[in-house]
């Protein structure tokens, strides 16, 4: 006879797969592109249960996302905005997995389970460091999700760290003319700029839209399905009283 607790587990997963059902059979007929592509079959439970903090249908909407696009996941870790994105652009459009050998470290596993047997076919893996990330050119898109503030970050290992100067040259000549970046990080105090970055991995968002401005890119506007007032903004983002609640800005860039 199984335990109190292991039974407990096994009803609230019971649960969370009759909710699954409930809301894929809600949408069904929904014309909406990103609420299907979030609640298609097909996805990890993992995914799924991911889904009730990032918000993708909210955050995907306001990219722009459409079919046909040449989309790059920049360090895009174990591929979970890959995997939608992918549903997005469809078979006329490609999708590009960039990850440095930093976020493969935490990310390989994930990301060879999620690319195997070919799953995604619009899919193509590209591992590459900050000095020469390879992208593919001619992008409409490139999204960046709680990566942005890594800039910033030194590190000991000089081939897993990187500069504004190195970095921003080649997004930019990644891009077509008009592309767009959508970038998610976890916020620091207004007027920080980039003074938490290091230790408490957030980033100032005022900072963030000159940063992005200085580059060569014009700010189109925000969303803010990832904010937490609760968050105070100075703690890091691994701390147990903030982990995965993190206050987070939306930002969406278009190359000028």
């Amino acid at each position: 006879m199984k335990s109190k607790p292991v039974r407990i587990l096994i009803s609230a997963a019971l649960l969370f797969v009759a909710a699954l059902v409930l809301v894929a059979v809600s949408i069904a007929g929904s014309d909406d592109p990103y609420t299907k592509a979030v609640y298609s079959w097909g996805r990890s439970l993992k995914d799924y249960r991911a889904d009730f903090r990032r918000k993708p249908v909210d955050v995907l909407g306001f990219s722009e996302i459409r079919p046909g696009m040449k989309v790059i996941d920049l360090l895009g870790g174990a591929g979970y905005y890959t995997e939608l994105i992918s549903k997005l652009v469809g078979s006329d459009g490609h999708v590009y997995l960039q990850n440095n050998s930093l976020f493969l470290r935490f990310s390989e596993e994930g990301l060879e389970k999620r690319l195997a047997n070919d799953r995604l076919s619009n899919v193509t893996r590209l591992d590459s460091e900050f000095a020469d990330l390879r992208l593919p050119k001619d992008v409409d898109l490139i999204f960046m999700g709680l990566s942005y503030h890594d800039i910033y970050v030194p590190r000991e290992d000089p081939v897993i760290m990187t500069s504004r100067d190195e970095f921003f040259p080649q997004i930019i000549g990644a891009l077509k003319p008009g592309g767009l970046v959508l970038v998610i990080d976890h916020s620091a105090e207004l007027g920080s700029g980039t003074r938490e970055s290091p230790v408490n991995h957030r980033i100032a968002e005022d900072y963030a839209i000159e940063d992005f401005r200085q580059a060569g890119f014009k700010y189109k506007g925000s969303i803010d399905v990832l904010r937490n007032p609760g968050d105070d903004r100075t703690l890091s983002i691994w701390d147990d009283r903030i982990e995965d609640r993190t206050d987070k800005f939306v930002f969406l860039f278009e190359k000028t």
